[in-house]
């Protein structure tokens, strides 16, 4: 976590205006000048002891439910009427109560002049209410709320505050670039280049986290460099001469030579193969002379065509270390891939299989005879004998990398009006498994899969709290060392709406 000098001295004008009176303020900056952040940390760590209710606009949501969101977080066991102003709700669930309410607004131009009006309203109650403090903060763009607040408050003698976030300053830059970089092993000349870009880009936290997001081909190291013209051109020569020794030698084959091979192709036979049913090697079958048939002439060459016909499936027997007479399948390296390949995107492999139905029988064969009771005769060995066993060596189906299941159907199942603690937003599923192993946390922590600027982002969060204050309570009984990475309260509202993006 990184505080900066400006943002510091905002939340502090912030905290002195809302510590002992009513105000509605507004907190607006240009895009990417960190609203967001702002609106959380100042709740996480400067509102004090007060009610809080934040709520993150949305340009789907109605004033209903923006009504809904703000009153399950000020008492979240009450009942009341959505359609009902702002002001009649809470004069119903705070009788003759001494209240203290903060109520944060995030994308704040996104809310209706009608609701802005309410908001104000209640500010204007809570001044003239004895025992009543209520604190409004709308967090939004430069220019995009003045005329609706100043019709709001025509009249009235008294006008909403208005806050800047300003631009970071230079040297903010440079210490933002190092500090968010830091994790990101750059040797000095990429260091430089990224102070450069930090340089030529906007002085705000929006614009520099871009930088993370280019394509690193000098800071991260891409292995995607340009090939030099004179490399390409002696590849090319180099390609066209082997072309042409080809079509020389190919050219001076004798005719009688292509007659032999057509011949001895159409008498050619499938000769038996020495290997007995139990894996084993037939020795007397090796060790005796195989008679070709007569139509095949032994003075002429036979050609192979085996490697035009798909890879074979062979079943094999036993390898060291097993215990049992079952059998094993090799399957062709080519669907093992497509069995890796299917098992990444979240498949089984069973339609990898499926494509080929030599292995699909094979291995429907081997679980077959595995199946068989073991009380089933052992095949009788013809001529036992007293030498070493030869073992046929037998290829095995590599394990593809287990990947996490995003649990996000489970995650729309908790209440919306809850909230959870977000610990880290990684950009992908190997980088959310280490921190989880790093921080030993797997028995606490859930991982849920979003998108952000369109590219996947995987988000750990702990816990479901009723309320924002439950949630503040478990952040300190986190271990010391997880609580070093300043966990955010995340409410399961805005969890829900993350998930559906995937969709």
């Amino acid at each position: 976590m990184l505080d900066l000098d400006s943002q510091i001295q905002l939340l502090s004008r912030i905290q002195f205006l809302t510590r002992f009176s009513s105000n509605l303020v507004q907190i607006s900056g240009r895009e990417g000048a960190g609203k967001t952040w702002l609106a959380q940390r100042y709740l996480e760590q400067w509102a004090g002891n007060s009610n809080q209710a934040l709520l993150l606009c949305h340009p789907s949501q109605t004033d209903s439910q923006h009504r809904s969101i703000i009153l399950k977080q000020l008492a979240a066991k009450a009942v009341f009427n959505e359609q009902d102003p702002l002001q009649q709700s809470v004069e119903r669930f705070f009788v003759g109560d001494r209240i203290n309410l903060l109520l944060v607004v995030d994308d704040a131009h996104l809310l209706s002049a009608a609701l802005i009006a309410e908001l104000w309203a209640l500010v204007q109650k809570a001044q003239t209410q004895p025992g009543w403090q209520i604190n409004v903060l709308l967090f939004s763009q430069s220019g995009r709320l003045d005329k609706c607040l100043s019709r709001v408050s025509h009249g009235q003698g008294l006008a909403p505050l208005e806050l800047d976030i300003t631009d970071l300053t230079a040297q903010e830059v440079q210490t933002f670039v190092e500090v968010i970089f830091a994790s990101d092993r750059l040797d000095a000349q990429e260091r430089r280049s990224l102070k450069d870009k930090a340089v030529a880009s906007l002085p705000t936290p929006g614009a520099l986290m871009q930088l993370q997001q280019m394509e690193p081909t000098n800071m991260a190291g891409s292995s995607s460099r340009k090939i030099s013209p004179m490399a390409l051109l002696v590849v090319l020569l180099t390609l066209v001469a082997a072309g042409a020794s080809y079509l020389f030698f190919s050219g001076d084959e004798p005719a009688e030579l292509a007659t032999d091979q057509s011949e001895s192709e159409q008498g050619l036979e499938i000769l038996p193969e020495p290997v007995l049913s139990t894996g084993r090697f037939d020795e007397q079958a090796l060790q005796e002379p195989t008679e070709l048939p007569e139509s095949v002439s032994q003075d002429k060459p036979v050609s192979d065509d085996t490697q035009l016909l798909l890879p074979p499936v062979s079943k094999e027997g036993l390898t060291v270390g097993r215990s049992d007479d079952s059998q094993r399948v090799v399957v062709p390296s080519d669907v093992v891939d497509a069995m890796l390949t299917e098992q990444e995107q979240g498949g089984t492999g069973e339609q990898a299989i499926a494509m080929r139905p030599d292995v699909d029988a094979a291995l429907t064969e081997v679980l077959e005879e595995a199946a068989e009771p073991e009380s089933s005769p052992a095949p009788v060995q013809s001529t036992p004998r007293e030498e070493p066993e030869v073992i046929a060596p037998v290829a095995t189906i590599p394990q593809p990398t287990v990947r996490s299941r995003v649990p996000g159907v489970e995650l729309k199942t908790i209440d919306r009006r809850h909230y959870a603690l977000q610990l880290a937003a990684l950009k992908s599923m190997s980088a959310a498994n280490q921190f989880i192993t790093e921080y030993e946390i797997a028995q606490i922590a859930t991982i849920y899969e979003t998108r952000r600027n369109d590219e996947p982002w995987f988000i750990i969060i702990t816990g479901d709290y009723p309320d924002m204050i439950s949630a503040r309570k478990a952040e300190t009984r986190l271990p010391q060392k997880l609580q070093s990475v300043q966990p955010w309260v995340k409410s399961y509202a805005q969890i829900h709406r993350e998930i559906d993006r995937v969709k």
